[in-house]
């Protein structure tokens, strides 16, 4: 039996704290132990705790004393018969000591202690629960924040053993430090090491939830990582059933993989250590699933309402330009291209070759809303003459694909590009109204401005239907030369991407309410006008009238009170962006190529006119007219074939006032693009080559003389 001493309180001096040198729990004098030399060699060797005196609680000398080595021990009969295992990320068991007290202060951060509230957002119980061992060493490895073992939050707080983006972003701040003790430090070293060794071993694991971040999903399968785990629930509620070599997850990733990146399978075997046959496989199991289950819920005239898409994906501007009583459907159609190898079956191979393009391709017909929402793709068809875009639309509507004559009704408007000029009449029959920009008059050079004012109505519009095909293309596999055995498929694919675009990306064109009834009530007012430049020039003969063409240069020619405007004020002058983005690149060219130049001649006061090379043609160039007065542009006229609209300006015109009135004055960098000229030989340029003389011959005629 020890002899022990017990510490009594000092007379007089009030009552003294003796906590524990473990724990640092305060202790009662009935439990309070001295530390003996034996203890304090125990303490020193096992939680590196050095001390010369002080006192233990009765359950910390229990831990001591079970911890008590002996002569014979080795380093395996250290660990103490209540060590218990613990689950390292990859599945394996690391035994390790009892947890020790708190001991060591550590420069991380840290959410709080404690069992009553939630450690991520403060809030009280009773319905919090454990968070896991792997979502505490997710959350160090990503956000690194430490979260004490046995700490508690909310439910909502963990997705798939994961902490959620949402709860991230509204976390506490948490502590500057954190009090950890050597257990602590130990399953975090080992957890680490087992980490790196995991990703030193594999290249691409979509089965470890911190293995890929958002970004890198995003740039893999072309979803974000909770856009992908919804996905997943959909592919596991088909009972899609994981392999020995993939689970479901995996398998859902290589499909994705391999139409985002256009990786062929040999490479995605690589990548995910698995053999050509077992990617074939994935990739085969993953497209009939989505087919079957995911397309029809976000895809076709069937999952989605006439009344759905005019009250929900039609844009005020749309409505205000065609569809006065607000109650009819608007659609904009186009064909896109998928190009497919030149086949040894000779008449697919003759179907299939398109005059337009040159290649051998499959075409899709897109049927869009005006905000890029994505109803239907139908197809793919052939490519040969007698499968132009009106004979498409004229199969569709006579075959009554996903029955749309009943989804269609009477003055319901379809907005198409000139190829469907031939199915005027089908739609005539159905009563269904076709807006087309106009063609251009046979012997004329350029449209009438009223003519060139509804087409670019129109295609104020229809531009959404080309930004979708290129969103869809963003899946590189589709942008690319398919192999003849995928031409079965092509159909599938188009489709499974189209209801994920519908599905996880934003509309392309919402468009601000106010803004679009301001822009669509000025359109259809400009609509009714006439290019009163254009008849002044036509009436005065300017275009055969010589000038004194002189190049735009500030220490050269000045043009006064022309009015300056900002970039807001030049896109409202303009109505669009694509005007002003081309009036850069215009700029651009005259800025840095000799051989182009702008060049002017203000021969009236308040008109100037512009000499501007095409952008197509070397040998061409464009007469323009430009007329302002009291600081505002207020008309102006161009040779190009739209340059006599009054609904905004052609592209010439839009890149002479964005010089002029904005980027002269603020000084804009005009190195948009790169110019690749002088990185490739020109074989019109041959240098002048010096007449050689043989020094020979010029010393023997010397010698003669």
């Amino acid at each position: 039996m020890h002899n022990f001493v017990f510490f009594k309180d000092m007379p007089g001096s009030g009552p003294k704290n003796y906590p524990c040198t473990l724990c640092k729990k305060r202790t009662k004098p009935d439990e309070r132990r001295p530390v003996n030399k034996d203890t304090r060699k125990i303490l020193r060797k096992c939680f590196m705790i050095d001390c010369a005196d002080g006192v233990l609680c009765r359950k910390c000398r229990h831990k001591c004393g079970n911890l008590k080595p002996t002569s014979s021990c080795t380093e395996k009969s250290r660990v103490p018969p209540c060590a218990t295992p613990i689950q390292s990320p990859v599945g394996k068991s690391t035994v390790v000591s009892m947890k020790s007290p708190p001991s060591v202060t550590l420069p991380l951060q840290s959410t709080a202690n404690t069992h009553a509230y939630c450690v991520l957002c403060r809030r009280p119980g009773p319905k919090l629960v454990v968070v896991p061992a792997q979502t505490r060493f997710t959350f160090f490895l990503e956000q690194n924040i430490l979260i004490s073992s046995g700490a508690r939050c909310c439910p909502v707080h963990i997705v798939n053993d994961t902490i959620n983006t949402e709860s991230i972003e509204n976390l506490v701040p948490p502590k500057g430090t954190s009090f950890v003790n050597r257990t602590t430090i130990m399953e975090l070293v080992e957890q680490l090491r087992e980490e790196a060794l995991q990703r030193g071993s594999k290249r691409i694991d979509f089965d470890d939830p911190s293995s890929l971040s958002d970004k890198d999903y995003l740039t893999l399968t072309g979803l974000r990582k909770c856009d992908f785990d919804d996905l997943l629930l959909h592919v596991q509620s088909a009972d899609v059933r994981p392999s020995k070599t993939r689970t479901v997850r995996t398998c859902l990733a290589i499909f994705l993989t391999k139409m985002k990146t256009a990786m062929d399978n040999n490479m995605l075997g690589v990548l995910f250590n698995m053999s050509k046959p077992q990617i074939r496989r994935a990739v085969s199991s993953i497209r009939q699933v989505l087919s079957n289950k995911f397309v029809p819920n976000h895809l076709g005239f069937k999952h989605i309402t006439r009344d759905a898409v005019i009250s929900e994906h039609t844009r005020p501007l749309a409505k205000e330009l065609f569809s006065p009583t607000f109650n009819q459907a608007i659609l904009v159609l186009d064909g896109t291209y998928i190009y497919v190898q030149k086949s040894s079956q000779f008449s697919f191979q003759r179907r299939s070759y398109s005059m337009h393009k040159q290649r051998h391709l499959l075409k899709p017909m897109m049927i869009v809303t005006t905000t890029g929402y994505i109803v239907s793709a139908i197809g793919p068809y052939l490519a040969d003459g007698k499968n132009s875009d009106a004979k498409i639309l004229n199969h569709i509507i006579g075959t009554d694909t996903e029955e749309i004559k009943t989804w269609l009704q009477e003055d319901d408007i379809l907005i198409v590009d000139r190829g469907f000029r031939d199915s005027a009449g089908v739609l005539a029959d159905l009563g269904i109204q076709m807006e087309m920009p106009s063609f251009l008059q046979k012997g004329h050079k350029q449209h009438k401005t009223e003519d060139a004012n509804s087409s670019r109505l129109i295609t104020k519009i229809r531009w959404v239907v080309e930004s979708v095909n290129a969103r869809i293309k963003t899946w590189r596999y589709l942008a690319r030369q398919l192999p003849n055995s995928q031409i079965p498929y092509v159909g599938e694919y188009v489709r499974i991407i189209s209801a994920l675009c519908n599905k996880y990306r934003p509309p392309l064109s919402s468009g601000d309410e106010e803004n679009d009834l301001q822009t669509a009530a000025k359109m259809r007012h400009l609509s009714t006008q006439t290019n009163l430049l254009q008849t002044e020039v036509e009436s005065n003969n300017l275009q055969k009238k010589r000038y004194v063409w002189r190049k735009i240069d500030d220490e050269n020619i000045v043009i006064p009170d022309f009015p300056q405007y900002t970039e807001e004020e030049i896109r409202e002058l303009t109505l669009g962006v694509y005007q002003v983005k081309l009036a850069k690149h215009y700029t651009q060219e005259h800025m840095s190529q000799e051989g182009y130049e702008l060049w002017v001649d203000h021969h009236q006061p308040g008109l100037l006119a512009v000499k501007i090379k095409s952008r197509h043609t070397s040998s061409k160039s464009y007469l323009c007219w430009i007329r302002f007065e009291e600081g505002a542009v207020t008309s102006w006229y161009c040779c190009c074939k739209s340059g006599a609209r009054v609904v905004g300006t052609c592209a010439h015109i839009a890149s002479v006032i964005w010089y002029l009135s904005f980027a002269r004055h603020s000084r804009v960098n005009l190195e948009l693009s790169k110019n690749w000229l002088d990185s490739v030989c020109d074989a019109a340029i041959i240098p002048e080559v010096a007449e050689v003389v043989d020094e020979s011959d010029s010393e023997s005629e010397a010698m003669e003389e």
